[in-house]
């Protein structure tokens, strides 16, 4: 699943980062909120959690996706489908001199707002800039 978040969406997400900043104190949300908020959109890329269902698998470290599925872990391809995705779109994203940076803390703000769907289990977002210097530089 993608989406592209602008506006007062974008917003929401910034607000939700500084909740769980708060909530789960990780001040890194905050700063990343702060970098957010000096763009004007943000890509979101995302995954469900159920397995491909492929046969003799083990990939994930489980027997099969059933046990997978019990123990509530998360296919290993979904899960590298999505690293894929998100690289080619950062790559895309700097080939064209957009200043850019992959955040968890997107994905897991985007997570809990269900802004991709109640499918998607493991999320980034992409927050894009084209202005004079990056604001995902100076991230103290």
């Amino acid at each position: 699943m993608t989406a592209i978040v602008t506006g007062e969406e974008k917003d929401q997400l910034c607000r939700k980062m500084r909740e769980i900043a708060e909530r789960d104190k990780m001040a890194f949300f905050n700063r990343d909120a702060g970098n957010v908020e000096g763009v004007e959109v943000v890509v979101l890329l995302g995954t469900r959690k159920e397995p491909q269902g492929l046969p003799h698998c083990g990939y994930c470290g489980f027997a099969n996706c059933g046990e997978m599925a019990k123990a509530g872990a998360f296919c290993s391809f979904n899960v590298g489908d999505l690293g894929i995705a998100v690289g080619s779109a950062a790559s895309r994203a700097a080939d064209l001199r957009l200043d850019n940076r992959v955040m968890f803390s997107l994905g897991k703000a985007a997570l809990e707002l269900g802004l991709l769907g109640d499918q998607v289990a493991i999320a980034y977002g992409i927050p894009l800039s084209a202005t004079g210097k990056s604001p995902f530089f100076d991230r103290g």
